[in-house]
């Protein structure tokens, strides 16, 4: 088994038990900066838009060239999958060491009036930074690492899982399998998380830490976790490996969270009430 590096942390939280939103411009490296300002500038001429926010590990300070890309959530009543294609190839072209951009679109009014957890106005406000316009994520409630955002993770698991192999199965194109691989296993780990923040509230979307914490309390399934990390870092192009992995460790998983589920929501509510 190949050995991983011990890179990432968890959020910090404030005196209150709030996630802290450690995210600045100040700490975006000169590059980045300027791949940024392009992307704002090709994004505000092309679609009518009221806000742009970069999330991810870039806003943190964290970023690294030739491995980052620049994760956008652009704030417009328009879907406009086909610019960012068009960014994305841009960005690329200009900026070598930027490895590529992502774009999710969300409409303003999907963020008033939030009461129940919904992970993109968890995004905004925990580790987003508003890079153009005005920053409406003030306005949206604070978060902590609770059982709302746990079942956001583990609700989802299973049709997670099974989408994942009916993606691979028969799939003979290798690049496919490894994209596929490496979705699958990120959210794996994350789910490993989840399973245990009730017992120890923390949060984060960087995988090794989540595995360290996941391995603390479940010491019997730390190889399955430590493959997952693993898949998830260096994936597999081999479908039937992967399948066999989900089969195994992937429905183990599915039960676990069953059982968190019958617990924590067993009325299997998708978006639960955020505490406040």
């Amino acid at each position: 088994m190949e050995e991983i590096k011990p890179l990432g942390s968890f959020y910090r939280v404030d005196d209150e038990g709030y996630l802290v939103n450690d995210t600045s411009w100040e700490k975006i490296d000169q590059n980045y900066r300027n791949a940024i300002n392009f992307a704002i500038e090709i994004l505000t001429l092309a679609i009518p838009l009221s806000s742009i926010y970069l999330r991810g590990s870039v806003p943190k300070g964290n970023g690294i060239e030739g491995i980052s890309d620049l994760d956008l959530i652009v704030l417009t009543d328009q879907d406009q999958e086909g610019v960012a294609e068009i960014l994305d190839q841009k960005l690329v072209n200009e900026f070598p060491w930027v490895s590529g951009c992502e774009i999710s679109f969300l409409s303003p009014a999907k963020l008033e009036k939030v009461t129940h957890f919904s992970i993109m106005p968890f995004m905004l406000k925990t580790s987003s930074l508003c890079v153009y316009g005005n920053d409406v994520a003030k306005g949206v409630p604070r978060f902590k690492a609770d059982r709302a955002l746990a079942n956001d993770h583990l609700i989802q698991l299973r049709t997670h899982i099974n989408q994942a192999k009916q993606e691979l199965n028969g799939n003979e194109d290798k690049e496919d399998i490894a994209d596929c691989c490496t979705w699958i296993m990120k959210i794996i780990v994350r789910s490993g998380l989840a399973l245990v923040m009730e017992q120890k509230p923390t949060y984060t979307r960087d995988l090794y830490p989540a595995y360290t914490l996941f391995r603390g309390f479940y010491s019997n399934k730390e190889r399955e976790m430590k493959q997952a990390l693993i898949y998830a870092i260096v994936p597999s192009n081999y479908a039937d490996e992967v399948i066999r992995f989900l089969n195994g460790f992937g429905e183990w998983m599915i039960q676990e969270s069953d059982h968190w589920l019958d617990q924590y929501n067993p009325n299997r509510d998708p978006h639960m009430l955020i505490t406040n």
